[in-house]
């Protein structure tokens, strides 16, 4: 199943305390990549936090591995997960 999720910084932390960690960050979301269930980290262009994009077997399998990374055990990230279904492909109109 592929999922979205939309990672939130927790202002209450600084860019310094975020750069404390991210060794660890890094470490454990190379981990993800190299056993398939993390596709893609992306930055958000606000500044505020990530998109990942997962390839998992459910939402709930999502939210244990986001809820193990380091930033969010320290509380510094929060998240928005969503499932998706299989596309409307071909959005070709029938004749």
């Amino acid at each position: 199943m592929r999922v979205f999720v939309t990672a939130h910084k927790n202002q209450d932390f600084t860019a310094e305390d975020f750069a404390a960690h991210l060794k660890a960050e890094e470490d454990h979301c190379l981990e993800l990549y190299a056993d398939g269930s993390m596709r893609e980290i992306l930055r958000r262009s606000d500044g505020k936090g990530a998109i990942l994009i997962m390839d998992v077997e459910s939402e709930e399998q999502a939210r244990k591995i986001c809820a193990d990374l380091p930033y969010a055990k320290l509380g510094m990230l929060s998240f928005d997960i969503h499932g998706t279904l299989p596309g409307l492909w071909p959005l070709i109109p029938s004749s």
